[in-house]
């Protein structure tokens, strides 16, 4: 019978027994699990896939040949690190994870201005002052202990925190290591005399910050999986995003980003074939975001003043109504209008329709020539009143990679990289499985996203989410998935309007798989044809 060969060598009868014993105990509602043991995921952070070639990185093209090719794959919307570490980790869109971009407005948290939510503070503060909702889903790594397992959360960027949310999870055998420190902090008692400390960070325009991810993996390998690899691992590298935002995405610091990403998911590889868990273990290696280089930059706080608006980055004292908070997001922007006043909305929306660098724009009633927010799943509670995706062009950049768009990010300067944005190749990043769950050399061409990474590993694990989730398990890539391939179905959205006798137009093509939905683009003019 096929559940007799994933056991463990070397078992007697008397385990065979008590393992069949215990399936016959098992209740009939519980999911069944996947092949695999453990589940290692490696976040290469801003990796587009069009980059991983055997050239480029040797061990992730080789990864790809012998495992699944996920080429039709997508980050969600605003296609940001801190929006899709969530979604990555709790398989739900911004709308009800409640993260919706790397800097936000929650006037619970600072009435004054906006905060980093990827920072430590903000999302400490935010649970504070919402009884532990900050993130208001449960996080895989949650998930996985309720059920008993093991899983660690280990990153270069404090991004993985997102990952591990309960304090009472983390301990000496589950710890979380981000940014080079630790909860428990006792665990770098004993890390630091074998490592140091983690390295300085590199110079993002001239260098890949290799050795602060070198570092991380070094911690993951040698101390955290020293005694056993639990059955879950997220490993969140800087690399390439570092590199490509200071450089831009082509040049030579990222290639050399690149390299070191490849480096370390060869190491992680070594060390399971080491530990003899090569052909227990499902490795699957993400992004979080695709990635554009920056054509220009626009100053959009200083174009609403020219134009008669009270609006600035951050208030002074308590806003009146009517006043306009500006969140530059890169690639995206947010408008928050204190009283969220309805005439000061459209007035808004037509200064955005009359400029030469929106591109898509939402709203959350749907004015005139905008899309509602609820069309990109960004409709959360606490969001803000408008959001506007940046201009792109499908153009290359000197002899880089092709995309480009405009930044709200005036602190850039063009040829350097930026991501946020509908554009192509902001919204289409990479996925590739390799382990006995998932299929060896296929491409799958199914739309696939960030949100459906966590219910494709409860699958694997057998851990029933205790509510739905967003995402979709990634059944089509499997082997026991079966035969037949789901049906996606492509839709274009376009919101149109008259201003001064020009015409305003905006475009979103979104595919759905079943219940779940995937942005491919979006931008302001006519959709080109396919």
């Amino acid at each position: 019978m096929r559940f007799l060969n994933t056991l463990p060598h070397g078992r007697d009868l008397v385990a065979v027994v008590l393992f069949v014993g215990s399936l016959l105990l098992t209740p009939l509602t519980a999911p069944a699990a996947g092949r695999a043991e453990h589940v290692v995921i490696v976040v290469m952070d801003g990796l587009r896939p069009d980059v991983v070639a055997e050239q480029t990185m040797p061990a992730l093209a080789a990864m790809a040949k012998e495992g699944t090719f996920f080429a039709n794959h997508h980050p969600a919307y605003p296609s940001m690190t801190e929006v899709n570490g969530t979604a990555l980790a709790t398989g739900m869109w911004p709308a009800h994870s409640g993260v919706i971009g790397n800097r936000e407005y929650r006037p619970d948290v600072e009435l004054l201005g906006p905060v980093d939510t990827q920072g430590d503070w903000a999302p400490w503060k935010g649970d504070q002052v919402r009884d532990g909702q900050w993130i208001k889903k449960p996080t895989l790594v949650e998930m996985v202990r309720g059920k008993g397992l093991k899983a660690i959360a280990t990153g270069t960027k404090p991004v993985i925190m997102v990952w591990d949310r309960s304090r009472q999870g983390r301990s000496v055998e589950q710890p979380l290591i981000y940014e080079g420190k630790s909860i428990p902090s006792v665990v770098l008692d004993s890390v630091i005399p074998r490592t140091g400390p983690i390295p300085p960070v590199a110079n993002p325009k001239y260098r890949a910050n290799s050795a602060q991810d070198r570092w991380t993996s070094r911690v993951l390998l040698e101390q955290v999986w020293s005694d056993k690899v639990p059955a879950l691992t997220v490993l969140w590298l800087s690399e390439p995003d570092f590199a490509q935002h200071g450089s831009g995405p082509g040049s030579a610091a990222s290639k050399a980003a690149w390299k070191s990403s490849d480096d370390c998911l060869a190491s992680v590889r070594a060390a399971l074939a080491e530990k003899h868990l090569a052909d227990k273990t499902d490795v699957l290696v993400v992004s979080d975001h695709g990635f554009s280089t920056i054509s220009r930059t626009v100053d959009i706080v200083d174009e609403l003043k020219q134009s008669g608006f009270d609006a600035d980055k951050e208030f002074i004292d308590e806003p009146k109504n009517g006043k306009i908070l500006v969140v530059g997001l890169g690639g995206s922007t947010s408008f928050y209008v204190t009283g969220h006043d309805r005439k000061m909305l459209e007035k808004l929306t037509d200064f955005l329709q009359r400029s030469d660098w929106a591109g898509v724009i939402f709203s959350r009633e749907g004015l005139e020539g905008t899309f509602k927010m609820s069309d990109a799943g960004i409709d959360s509670p606490g969001g803000p009143d408008v959001m506007v995706s940046m201009r792109w062009k499908d153009e290359p950049w000197l002899d880089r990679l092709t995309g480009t768009l405009v930044s709200d990010d005036t602190t850039k300067v063009k040829g350097q990289g930026m991501h946020g944005s509908l554009s192509r190749f902001d919204m289409h990043n990479t996925l590739i499985a390799f382990g006995p769950d998932f299929k060896a050399g296929f491409v799958n061409a199914v739309a696939s996203g960030n949100c459906d990474v966590t219910p494709t590993i409860l699958k694997i694990l057998g851990v029933e989410p205790k509510a739905p989730l967003d995402g979709r398990v990634l059944q089509e890539a499997m082997v026991d998935g079966g035969t037949s391939s789901p049906k996606p179905q492509t839709t274009t959205l376009e919101a149109r309007r008259e201003v001064d006798g020009k015409l305003w137009r905006q475009y979103l093509k979104v595919t759905t798989v079943g219940d779940a939905r995937y942005y491919d683009e979006g931008n302001a003019g006519a959709p080109k044809a396919p």
